[in-house]
């Protein structure tokens, strides 16, 4: 097959969806593919491209034999709401422009939710030409912009809403990673598409990492959390530590360790600057993000309280790669919270509650054998997120949608 997969995030960015489409392109081409990949420069999760890439509008480069086409767009000097709108309008504009390969035509096109104009623009590169599509929904991007405060545009939720439908509507087929999203997805777009749950797996270089270092991997830690990952609104850490603060988590024993680079950075580092036991660090190259998931008592992932069925934190994942437990800091009808409890390799805490969260780290204090139960069940769980486990399933599909009529008819209806 020949396959185009649309990109905003790619190597060698970090975090996010760039280590998760990196791989997926890898792993289409072992198998035989013809794989092109059309993104941005790099930018993320700095929020700001390089200087060799400033002023470039259009490069074409090659990633280990995948052809890849760069495009510009506009990177805001902080990540608001405005600033990720302008960035989507850029990006539609450089993808329509340029978005196609001169003289290849794929078969499939893949891309994903997040990024709204990367699926926008689905509707208008190959218009009449039968070109199908996958579509997988890693965040619902509009609710999560206009729920958590990231966009204020009074009056403007129900046009956003109608173009995210709109934009998911351009696909034959739409995924999304939790059975959460899966419901709220069913209840968007309609039941003329085709709608998976899919998740997210762990990719090749994370495993190949973890198991170079758990052979020789050093004791836990103990009474020390350990988050590494986007320091962004929707993850609430400046919340987090407000609630780690008024339970006075660092007088029990505990300890946090926050790596990671984003919008809230400025915010984080103000609001850990007078807490004891709370040490702040920068974004972790791969083979020190093991070695902290490896060495620590429990990994801290958070959400912040309203952020409902939006998205599923992908630092789970490698959570549960390195069999370490997860305490859970989010609402409990999240797909977050669904999934820990499913599992039983952590425990939920609503954020609001700093009760709660004393109440967990003094009961693990007092009974690490709770830990090292869950330390086993996420090893356990990890075989549900396994690369061979996951990505055949997005091979299949694509095979799927080359194999099955496209209704020409239906590639731009309203």
């Amino acid at each position: 097959m020949k396959i185009q997969i649309i990109s905003n995030l790619f190597s060698p960015d970090e975090l996010a969806g760039a280590s998760l489409f990196t791989d997926l392109a890898l792993y289409l081409r072992d198998a035989g593919h013809d794989v092109r990949v059309t993104t941005t420069f790099s930018y993320y999760p700095a929020w700001k491209r390089t200087p060799e890439d400033e002023g470039i509008g259009v490069r074409d480069e090659t990633f280990q034999r995948i052809p890849v086409r760069r495009l510009s767009m506009h990177v805001p000097q902080r990540p608001t709401g405005k600033g990720r709108m302008l960035s989507d309008l850029s990006f539609f504009w450089s993808l329509l422009r340029h978005g196609r390969f001169r003289g290849w035509r794929p078969d499939v096109v893949l891309t994903a939710l997040p990024m709204l104009s990367q699926c926008v623009v689905q509707r208008f590169l190959y218009p009449f030409r039968g070109v199908p599509r996958l579509i997988i929904v890693q965040d619902f991007v509009v609710e999560a912009a206009l729920e958590l405060g990231i966009l204020r545009m009074p009056g403007a939720a129900g046009l956003l809403h109608f173009i995210q439908r709109w934009a998911l509507r351009s696909a034959q087929t739409i995924a999304t990673i939790s059975p959460i999203m899966l419901e709220k997805l069913k209840s968007q777009v309609g039941a003329d598409r085709r709608l998976l749950f899919i998740p997210n797996w762990i990719h090749q270089s994370l495993q190949a990492e973890i198991d170079n270092q758990q052979a020789s991997a050093p004791s836990r830690r103990q009474l020390r959390l350990f988050y590494a990952g986007n320091l962004g609104v929707k993850q609430g850490l400046p919340d987090f530590l407000s609630q780690f603060r008024a339970a006075q988590i660092s007088e029990i024993g505990w300890k946090l360790d926050i790596f990671g680079g984003g919008g809230e950075v400025s915010k984080i580092r103000d609001a850990a600057a007078d807490i004891p036991g709370v040490s702040l660090g920068g974004v972790l190259d791969e083979s020190n993000y093991v070695a902290g998931l490896l060495s620590t008592s429990a990994c801290l992932v958070t959400q912040r309280s309203g952020v409902g069925a939006n998205f599923l934190p992908s630092k789970l994942l490698p959570a549960l790669a390195t069999a370490t437990p997860v305490l859970a800091v989010c609402d409990t009808s999240s797909p977050l919270a669904a999934e820990v409890m499913a599992g039983g390799f952590g425990e939920v805490v609503n954020p609001r509650d700093p009760d709660a969260l004393r109440v967990c780290l003094a009961r693990w204090s007092k009974h690490p054998e709770i830990l090292q139960q869950m330390s086993e069940k996420a090893r356990q769980r990890a075989t549900k997120y396994h690369r061979e486990a996951v990505l055949p399933q997005y091979e299949a599909e694509l095979r799927h949608l080359v194999l099955q009529p496209v209704d020409i008819n239906n590639q731009v209806e309203i």
